[in-house]
């Protein structure tokens, strides 16, 4: 299968950011480019672009149900459509809980009891709805890079990028945009990170992909299930 370079997407932002040549040593025309590619695509200009169609084949050829121990019936598949703002196709795999049914009592019944606090003067928060299905999926875009070494500093760079912050115009107002990253992880990849929003970003072997995983309520868990779909994909490229 065609090699790919994935990227994460953050709230419609793709998380390649102009490289950082003073911590990375690699040569600063990796992702030249990539400061302004994000303010045109948050502002949807990007021009789109054609995705192998093999890509996604990665998710749906029975990984789901061999890693997560999910009746293959019970998951439904969805793809971006192709690339019409970021250069990326998002793959995802989705399926109920098994108490799903309970899980909507429990809520009910909570937000019932709220409503009469409410109503006796309480001020309460209202409870938050609970995750009602489990999600697995990963972006991927239609690029590669020279080696392995810039796949790497493409994503340090795209750490040190979004960490600063980054200011969208929508409406004519300016939002300023951060993200926030744990500590690299050892064993993953070339290198890897997680996003405060629970996405696993992997450089390997001259490719860059994300992956994210939520399977349960405990995040850790989570993480632990993404580490291992990166481990996956790994072994695929």
């Amino acid at each position: 299968m065609k090699a790919l370079v994935y990227c994460l997407v953050l709230t419609g932002i793709v998380a390649c950011g102009p490289p950082d040549s003073a911590s990375t040593g690699v040569a600063t025309d990796v992702s030249a480019a990539a400061g302004e590619a994000v303010k045109n695509i948050s502002n949807g200009e990007h021009k789109s672009m054609d995705v192998s169609e093999e890509a996604c084949a990665m998710l749906e050829d029975g990984v789901v149900s061999e890693l997560f121990g999910v009746n293959p019936a019970q998951v439904t598949y969805k793809r971006s459509i192709p690339v019409k703002r970021a250069g990326h196709v998002l793959c995802s795999a989705m399926w109920d809980f098994d108490d799903k049914t309970e899980r909507e009592a429990a809520y009910n019944e909570s937000i019932q009891e709220w409503g009469r606090g409410k109503a006796t003067g309480k001020k309460d928060p209202m409870p938050k709805p609970p995750r009602l299905s489990a999600n697995v999926s990963i972006t991927l875009m239609n690029s590669q890079f020279d080696s392995a070494e810039h796949a790497v500093a493409d994503l340090e760079s795209s750490v040190a990028y979004l960490e600063k912050g980054i200011t969208v115009t929508v409406g004519g107002k300016e939002y300023e945009k951060k993200t926030e990253f744990g500590d690299w992880i050892d064993g993953v990849g070339d290198k890897a990170i997680f996003t405060d929003k629970g996405e696993l970003l992997v450089a390997y072997n001259g490719s860059r992909f994300a992956v994210n995983v939520a399977v349960s309520d405990d995040p850790g868990m989570d993480r632990e299930q993404a580490i291992v779909l990166a481990g996956h994909l790994m072994e695929n490229f």
